[in-house]
């Protein structure tokens, strides 16, 4: 588990300076601080890198010549610093967003606490993230309606779009090739790589099914069971998913504190004892379930004697589907000459090596 952060800006008379970091007794010595600007000024670029000093591990990203900010995350030297490479390289997005008056200061221990918890979420959660993200958000929505773009046309598009963001692209896609959401490919007559789109992220709720089993057997008392399955049929009777709902859900799915309480009632319901004894775990747990309560992921039901009983109301499905609709695009591509035909060809390509290794 990573122990701290570090934010350095590089200035030619004061060398590395700490502008931020969290928690706040964190100390690094000098020797790591140089070994931190020795490494990436001998790569010569941005990016991410790692780094290895006596017993400690260091994922490491730095932003460019022009800003000149080194952001250090400190782990301990079993752990493998490649595995905070996305969470990493996406929450420098958000701190380099918020330099204006040094907002990012007052965010770094959010965005700490989604960088310490990023290796143990599990792959839905990786998706939702990705669909939040608004910058590749913005990506998968160009690749659906275009299927295919040059990695050029994709990077002057997205600066137009975000003028002040800071952009990485071979980072922001490499981390979407792994998700398994696009592919790159390169054509002789074609001076930038070809980026296609070969998968999609569909989300939507579903029924609590283990739940609703268990009621429609009696485990629950009668009163409670029937009242349980009476809720969550006209919930669904009534459900239609929506943009909106979308990103409720998503945001309910990647918060840790909502995700752990989701995760014991996806078992099953659980007494007003039981979920105070969160407390310790969940700092803010009161906030948590009204938070859930009101996006309707839960419902408190009263056995006889008034106790309260926690219910899973509605889950949450993610999933990396197969963009079927891709392939009429292509037919459509090809009718109107929109693009060439070797462009369409290595996205039928693409897609059947994807269909066949991924979704077979």
């Amino acid at each position: 588990m990573p122990f701290g952060i570090l934010i350095y800006r590089f200035d030619e008379k004061a060398g590395m300076k700490v502008v931020a970091k969290h928690p706040e007794d964190i100390l690094v010595d000098d020797k790591a601080t140089m070994q931190i600007y020795t490494a990436h000024a001998f790569e010569g670029e941005k990016g991410f890198l790692t780094i290895s000093i006596a017993d400690l591990n260091i994922a490491s990203y730095f932003t460019g010549m022009d800003s000149n900010y080194y952001i250090g995350l400190l782990l301990s030297i079993d752990e493998n610093a490649e595995d905070y490479e996305d969470v990493l390289t996406d929450s420098v997005r958000i701190i380099m967003s918020n330099l204006e008056y040094r907002r990012y200061i007052q965010m770094l221990p959010e965005i700490y606490k989604k960088i310490v918890t990023y290796p143990t979420m599990t792959r839905e959660q990786h998706l939702a993230l990705v669909f939040l993200d608004p910058v590749k958000k913005l990506i998968l929505d160009r690749l659906i309606e275009d299927g295919s773009a040059t990695k050029s046309e994709l990077t002057s598009w997205l600066k137009e779009k975000l003028v002040k963001e800071e952009l990485d692209m071979d980072a922001i896609l490499h981390s979407m090739i792994k998700m398994g959401l696009i592919v790159e490919s390169t054509l002789k007559e074609l001076p930038s790589p070809l980026v296609f789109l070969v998968g999609d992220i569909f989300t939507t709720r579903v029924p609590p099914t283990r739940i609703v089993s268990d009621a429609k057997a009696g485990k629950y008392p009668g009163h409670l069971s029937n009242e349980y399955i009476s809720d969550v049929r006209t919930f669904f009777e009534g459900y239609s998913p929506t943009p909106e709902d979308q990103e409720v859900i998503l945001k309910v799915l990647t918060d840790i504190d909502a995700f752990k309480v989701i995760y014991l009632l996806q078992d099953q319901p659980l007494s007003r004892e039981d979920v105070d004894r969160l407390r310790g775990e969940i700092e803010n747990l009161d906030a948590v379930l009204k938070w859930l309560w009101d996006a309707k992921i839960i419902n408190v039901l009263r056995g006889k004697t008034g106790q309260e009983v926690y219910f899973l109301r509605s889950n949450i499905a993610v999933k990396l589907v197969f963009p079927e609709y891709i392939i009429n695009l292509i037919l459509e591509s090809y009718s109107n000459g929109t693009k060439s035909d070797n462009v369409l060809i290595e996205h039928l390509n693409v897609l059947k090596e994807t269909f066949y290794n991924v979704h077979a």
